[in-house]
């Protein structure tokens, strides 16, 4: 039973990246293209690339196409909330950018707390905020975090206070968490990050050993949808 339900979250969780992850394909090709298009060595052979208009068409698509990317982890948190909630989706979808933001600020506080020293942190400005740089996995945390919230917390609160219950609840059990969760991050990351680029420069120093790990990993994971 707990097997099955440990197989049912992962299943889940891979179902809800594929949204994601279908835009992030799409925005790939069209940034391919427009780069490969924008090449200094391309436009000298292909006068017509020269056009202003043209230019600034394929310009315009390299530049938006490439926004997307810098988005990943708040589309992961959005998509993630969504896919995993059993009700209400759509709350849960506006819960995970309120509980991914709530985060950034929360990180940002204190890295600029003075507490400790932060330096060895990657810090970079996201959605306006200079705060710990975590990526895709700030995502994946906050969009677990914000379903499970979500489908455990519907309260019903007496009638003077009942407009603080239900869907308007999870909101506010969301930005209590991941504020939480905001305060901790720096602590814990920089070993889990080192953990992380560890193991990836292990397999791709490792020659043939290494594609065979980094393949078969990859395989274990096609029966939960996270392989992509």
């Amino acid at each position: 039973m707990k097997k099955n339900k440990v197989m049912d979250f992962f299943s889940a969780l891979g179902r809800s990246l594929m949204m994601p992850i279908a835009a992030l394909a799409a925005c790939g090709i069209i940034l391919g293209v427009t780069a490969a298009l924008l090449k200094t060595q391309v436009v000298e052979a292909v006068p017509f690339l020269q056009q202003p208009v043209v230019f600034y068409i394929l310009n315009t698509l390299k530049t938006v196409s490439n926004v997307v990317f810098t988005l990943i982890p708040v589309l992961f948190a959005i998509s993630i909330s969504f896919g995993m909630a059993k009700e209400d989706k759509e709350v849960a979808a506006f819960a995970g950018f309120i509980g991914y933001y709530t985060f950034l600020v929360s990180a940002s506080c204190m890295i600029n707390s003075g507490f400790m020293n932060f330096d060895s942190l990657q810090i970079s400005t996201i959605l306006g905020v200079e705060t710990l740089d975590m990526g895709a996995v700030a995502g994946i945390l906050t969009g677990v975090t914000v379903a499970a919230l979500h489908n455990k917390y519907q309260v019903v609160f007496p009638v003077a206070i009942a407009f603080y219950g239900g869907k308007r609840f999870v909101a506010i059990v969301v930005i209590l968490a991941m504020a939480l969760l905001g305060q901790v991050a720096p602590f814990i990351w920089a070993p889990v990050s080192a953990g992380i680029n560890g193991l990836g420069t292990l397999i791709s120093e490792s020659g043939l050993l290494g594609v065979f790990s980094f393949g078969f990993l990859e395989r274990l994971l096609i029966p939960t949808g996270l392989h992509h």
